[in-house]
C-alpha cells in the first residue's frame, strides 16, 4: 500500500482529520493523487489497485458515507465512460474526483445559504453539539447578517471536539457557552428556568437514512429525544451527499483507551461514536434543496443525486 495512503488512513483514524465533509475530502484528494501513480499493464488491474486503496481508506471511518459516496461517484464515472487504456482510465478518475470536489463545495455552500435564514432576530438561545463545519458557517453568516442569537455547545467528549466550535465561534465574536454533554437535556428542558431553555437546536449529520433519521455524533440521540418532548425545534444541517441507501449504517465503535487510558483490568467499555436522531425528532433537513421535511429525504436524493 502507497505511504501516502496509509498515513491519509492514520490521519483519519486518529481524526487528526475530523468531520464527514474533511473526510470525505480528505478521501477523495488522496484518492485521486494515488490513481495517478498507480502502475498497471491495464484497465482492469487499475481499478483492482485503486478499490483496494479506496476500501482501505473507508475502512477508517465506516460509518461516513460521504466519502463512500465519492468513491461510489468516480466509479460511476469509469462505467459510463469505459476508458479504453489505463491513461484514459486515469484521466476519468481524475475529472470525477474534481468533479465530486465541487459537487461537496456547491451542495455545502446552498446548504449554508438556506440554513442561515432559519436563524431569525428573536432566536435568542441555540444550541449545537460536537463540531460541524456546516453548523460553524451558518451560525457565522447569521451573525455576519446583523441575526442576534446566542450559542450553547456541548463539550463532546471524549474528544472535546466541542472546543473547536467553541473557538470558531469566539473568533466570530458570537456569544458562546459550552456545557458538559450530560447537561444538554436539562439545558434544553423548561427546567432550566425561561432564561435558559433553548429556542433552536441545529446539528450536523454524519449520515442520512432512507427513513429520514440521522446519523451524529453520540449523545445525539438524547438530545433529539428531549429536544421532541419540549417541543423545541431541532434542525439538521448537512448535504444531501451523506444518503446512505440501506435501513442501517455500522456504527463505529472506538478505543475504550479515549474514554479511561488506564481502567481497572475487566472492566468492558463501549466508546460508540455515533448515535442515531429518530425521523420524528426532527423538525427540518437543511440541505442544498432547501429546508426539506425528514420524510423527504429519500425522493429529494433520487432528484438531486440519482447516482446515489
Amino acid at each position: 500500500m502507497d505511504n501516502s495512503i496509509k498515513q491519509t488512513f492514520k490521519n483519519i483514524k486518529s481524526l487528526k482529520v475530523q468531520g464527514a465533509t474533511a473526510v470525505a475530502r480528505t478521501t477523495i484528494k488522496a484518492l485521486k493523487a494515488y490513481s495517478l501513480k498507480i502502475k498497471a499493464i491495464n484497465a482492469t488491474n487499475w481499478k483492482k489497485d485503486f478499490k483496494k486503496a479506496a476500501d482501505f481508506l473507508l475502512s477508517a471511518r465506516p460509518t461516513e458515507p460521504m466519502a463512500q459516496n465519492g468513491v461510489k461517484y468516480i466509479f460511476s464515472q469509469l462505467s459510463k465512460a469505459e476508458p479504453k487504456n489505463v491513461v484514459e482510465t486515469k484521466n476519468e478518475a481524475k475529472k470525477a474526483a474534481d468533479d465530486f470536489l465541487k459537487m461537496m463545495k456547491n451542495a455545502a455552500d446552498l446548504t449554508i445559504k438556506y440554513g442561515r435564514k432559519i436563524i431569525k432576530a428573536n432566536d435568542d438561545d441555540i444550541l449545537t453539539h460536537c463540531h460541524s463545519w456546516l453548523v460553524e458557517q451558518i451560525l457565522i453568516q447569521a451573525k455576519n447578517n446583523k441575526k442576534n442569537f446566542k450559542v450553547y455547545n456541548t463539550e463532546t467528549r471524549p474528544l472535546y471536539q466541542g472546543r473547536i466550535t467553541s473557538k470558531k465561534l469566539l473568533q466570530a465574536k458570537i456569544s458562546t457557552t459550552m456545557v458538559a454533554d450530560s447537561s444538554a437535556g436539562f439545558l434544553i428542558s423548561h427546567y432550566s428556568g425561561k432564561d435558559l431553555m433553548m429556542d433552536k437546536i441545529i446539528l450536523g449529520a454524519d449520515a442520512l437514512l432512507p427513513d429520514g433519521s440521522v446519523i451524529n455524533k453520540i449523545g445525539s440521540f438524547s438530545i433529539g429525544s428531549i429536544a421532541h418532548q419540549e417541543k423545541v425545534p431541532l434542525y439538521i444541517a448537512t448535504t444531501l451527499l451523506k444518503f446512505y441507501p440501506k435501513s442501517w449504517i455500522k456504527i463505529e465503535r472506538r478505543s475504550p483507551k479515549e474514554l479511561w487510558p488506564n481502567a481497572p483490568k475487566n472492566l468492558k467499555i463501549i466508546n460508540f461514536a455515533f448515535d442515531r436522531i429518530p425521523m420524528k425528532y426532527i423538525t427540518g433537513i437543511i440541505c442544498e434543496a432547501g429546508v426539506i421535511k425528514p420524510e423527504a429525504v429519500k425522493k429529494t436524493v433520487k432528484k438531486v443525486y440519482p447516482f446515489l
